[in-house]
């Protein structure tokens, strides 16, 4: 019988089974190569870091991959190549950003926000969010962000968040909270996770709302984490703070809650 392979974890599975239970990324039919295997022994390896990367657009790089005959492992979303392979990866690395980005419509009326006065790594850190929570957007040729008019109060919320993060930067005050296990972060997102996925089959589960609120609340005054970039530390707190202010909102929405659970769900799975 034909097996199919989870290729972040390498876990195998019999035919008909199209996602792997450990990871929630859906598989493939090539078994997948160890870290070690990958290159010879006096070969140089890189580490491609995707945990802000949906699982959907890291299966289709590790299909671009394979299909280019490239050689790549996973340790969970972290890509190991080989160095000699760098220039052709990033090729099909940005092909799969290009290809996994929400476009504008060019038929809408469009709102352009002026970005003189952001830094390059602030408007990357403004793309991360804006694709995280599925807004479509661009820079046009002045560097301005361009946005579907209609999802002009999504994105103001996004702003908001971001300039209250670059503001606040990373303070020693006492609101803030420093965790030195990792195991104590990974065990509110995990209870974030398990919360936002019960709560997007049932939006009344009540104990599973008190559940994730409780860990937001925690998970938002956290200092960054250790292992974490900035950038996608804020796509983390983007979709969980888009998840409570549904939850919290005055005439909340089903259809809006489960929604925004999916999306936290999508995005805990790869990091935790």
């Amino acid at each position: 019988m034909t097996s199919l392979w989870c290729f972040q974890c390498g876990a195998e599975y019999e035919a008909g089974v199209e996602t792997c239970v450990e990871c929630g990324v859906g598989l493939v039919a090539d078994a997948p190569l160890a870290p070690e295997d990958v290159g010879s022994s006096d070969e140089e390896q890189l580490a491609y870091e995707l945990h802000d990367w949906s699982f959907e657009s890291r299966r289709m790089l590790d299909q671009l991959l394979t299909s280019a005959g490239i050689e790549h492992a996973w340790q969970g979303a972290t890509m190991i190549v080989r160095e000699s392979d760098e220039e052709a990866i990033d090729d099909l690395v940005e092909e799969v950003e290009h290809a996994t980005l929400p476009t504008l419509d060019p038929d809408a009326e469009h709102t352009v926000y002026e970005m003189a006065e952001w830094t390059p790594e602030q408007q990357t850190r403004l793309s991360n969010m804006l694709g995280m929570t599925g807004l479509p957007h661009e820079f046009d040729a002045n560097g301005d962000l361009v946005v579907n008019a209609d999802d002009e109060e999504a994105v103001d919320e996004v702003l908001d968040r971001l300039e209250d993060a670059i503001a606040r930067g990373e303070p020693d005050a006492a609101d803030v909270i420093h965790l030195d296990d990792d195991l104590q972060v990974n065990d509110l997102l995990s209870n974030a996770f398990d919360a936002a996925d019960r709560i997007k089959g049932n939006t009344h589960d009540h104990e599973a709302v008190l559940e994730f609120l409780e860990a937001e609340q925690v998970i938002e005054r956290l200092a960054l984490p250790y292992g974490f970039e900035r950038e996608n530390w804020d796509s983390v707190l983007i979709v969980l703070g888009a998840l409570r202010d549904s939850l919290e909102a005055d005439d909340p929405s089903d259809d809006e809650i489960a929604a925004d659970a999916k999306r936290v769900r999508d995005a805990l799975v790869q990091i935790i």
